[in-house]
């Protein structure tokens, strides 16, 4: 029986090995291996090699093949070239020549090294030569990952497959340029998503579109099968894909690297690194979507809430429209018994903690359609018509308004930290009383709960503010790009989100002057991107009474009527 037994050579390859040369290469151990196994005399064998795998990794096919066959008692001998081609890792090398083998009655020999599991003292330094073999590939796998965060922060790409919507400048390159057959599908996915769909929605629109999804379309292209391939499908589209697609910067020129890793040099498990340790370079090809259509979708993305079951079209403010008083946004309020004129926005903080909090700033959402249509239209109009007049009227408003509004924020902003310290403080000195026995747990209880509600509050509110103060200080009025932005729409006909977000950055609603009066007056706040706020001294200067009178004072007070 022992005489049927196969002897098998078994070879292996890394990428790290390849790169020290062609004695590696699975060819040269083959020859190597068979010139032996004739002149030592055994027959009946069979040649098994894995090609790109790491020594630290032992998931590989053919050794996995070799285990099974070991455990079928088909094996008599293993030989490698040296031990290095068994494994770089350490424990298990050792438990497999030192317990695994033997047990099973598999003769071992590492041509190089001069092991024979026949001779027991050729096995006297195995446990110091797979240490040093550990060491090589701890060794080779720092070298790698510095070689590869160099090649990163150069704004070299990392991977092989160029992402959808580009293709390989040379077959050998690694540079990339637009596919003129993916490139326009991606900017019609970013196209559909300014104009307020979802990834969800995007995926049935392709999908009906019957455009080929990009799994399908690289394994069309070049053959080679991708992780998720469904060619009984390929005109299916998934949302996590147009998501993956949507927030990827490489549409914009960019080039986004290690952003995975593995957990170590033995652990090959993928983990995704924090962004600190992620490499961003910009401008390393020709961009798909311009930085403004970009913008936009990132803002659609961040404040889009998935709209009733029984409405198609989610809420156009969305992340637009905040309450004048409290900060917070206003919510669509509208349900299936309602008709559409009757949807009406809500101060969100009145619709959670009532009246003790805020008030509803109740407004009709076809009212704020009206005037944010008309007001878009008598801005772009009087930028368009009279650009020096505008540039200079918004260049001296905003100096004055822009600082004032600084300063109010950042006062805002200091009290609010030095009362989270105060907080912090409160909490630990209630601790140490409740542990003395100064206060009793109930006490206790009562107290931390309150002091932790507050300091959430300020948690969530001072990035909030933060945020917007950043944005304050990087507005400084660009009148020539919205001078441009109004050129290109000289046509406003209906508010789409796209549109909207690509004019206005914040809407704010004041409370009616009145409560409970449809009639009573409203504040109405429209802050533009690139100018700020405008008021009605562009009025007089535009003479578009039909437009302007919906403008009844500085602040934008508007009457709806009922």
């Amino acid at each position: 029986m022992a005489s049927q037994k196969i002897n098998i050579l078994y070879g292996r390859l890394s990428q790290e090995d390849e790169r020290q040369g062609e004695s590696n290469s699975i060819h040269n151990q083959k020859l190597f291996l068979e010139k032996y196994a004739k002149e030592n005399g055994f027959e009946n064998t069979l040649f098994l090699a894995d090609d790109g795998y790491s020594g630290t990794n032992f998931d590989r096919p053919a050794w996995k093949k070799i285990v099974e066959m070991i455990e079928r008692d088909e094996v008599a001998t293993l030989i490698v070239k040296d031990l290095s081609r068994l494994g770089r890792e350490y424990l298990q090398v050792g438990q497999y020549t030192e317990l695994y083998f033997p047990e099973k009655g598999v003769r071992f020999i590492a041509v190089n090294d001069g092991v024979d599991s026949l001779v027991e003292s050729s096995n006297d330094f195995n446990p110091i030569r797979n240490w040093a073999n550990e060491l090589h590939a701890k060794d080779t796998s720092k070298k790698v990952r510095a070689i590869k965060r160099m090649q990163a922060e150069r704004g070299e790409r990392l991977g092989g497959k160029p992402p959808y919507g580009y293709k390989k400048r040379a077959v050998d390159s690694k540079d990339i340029i637009p596919d003129e057959n993916t490139a326009p599908v991606v900017q019609h996915i970013f196209e559909l998503c300014a104009s307020g769909k979802g990834p969800s929605q995007i995926a049935r629109i392709l999908t009906n579109e019957q455009i080929v999804n990009p799994s399908n379309q690289y394994y069309q292209e070049t053959g080679a099968a991708v992780t998720g391939l469904d060619t009984t499908r390929p005109y299916t589209w998934v949302q996590s894909t147009i998501k993956k697609m949507l927030e990827n910067p490489v549409y914009i020129g960019h080039t986004l690297s290690m952003q995975k890793t593995t957990l170590s040099y033995k652990n090959k498990k993928a983990v995704y690194n924090p962004e600190s340790e992620q490499v961003l370079v910009k401008n390393t090809h020709e961009p798909l979507i311009s930085q403004e259509i970009w913008n936009i979708v990132q803002e659609v993305r961040q404040h889009k809430r998935r709209a009733p079951k029984h409405m198609e079209e989610p809420n156009l403010f969305s992340g637009l429209v905040y309450c004048a008083d409290c900060g917070k946004y206003l919510v669509l309020c509208r349900t299936e018994k309602m008709r559409e004129n009757q949807y009406y926005f809500r101060c969100s903080t009145y619709g959670k903690r009532g009246k003790s909090a805020c008030t509803p700033h109740q407004l009709r959402e076809m009212d704020l359609k009206q005037v944010v249509l008309d007001d878009l239209r008598r801005v772009t109009h009087f930028a368009r018509m009279k650009e020096r007049q505008f540039a200079a009227y918004i260049n001296q408003k905003n100096t004055i308004e822009l600082r004032r509004e600084i300063n109010a924020l950042q006062k805002d902003l200091d009290a609010m930290r030095r009362r989270s310290g105060e907080l912090s403080a409160l909490f630990k000195r209630l601790y140490e009383d409740n542990v003395l026995g100064r206060v009793t747990n109930e006490q206790f209880r009562m107290l931390s709960s309150d002091y932790n509600a507050e300091q959430k509050a300020l948690e969530e509110a001072i990035p909030e503010k933060e945020s917007r103060l950043e944005n304050l200080k990087a507005s400084a009025a660009n009148v020539d790009a919205f001078i441009e932005k109004a050129k290109r729409y000289t046509t406003i006909d209906e508010l789409t989100p796209e549109l909207l977000r690509l004019f206005i950055q914040r809407i704010e609603v004041g409370e009616r002057g009145k409560k409970h009066s449809h009639s009573s007056g409203q504040s109405i706040r429209i802050i533009y991107r690139d100018i700020g706020t405008t008021d009605s001294a562009m009025d007089a200067a535009e003479q578009q009474p039909h437009i302007a009178a919906a403008i009844t004072s500085k602040d934008d007070i508007i009457r709806l009527l009922a």
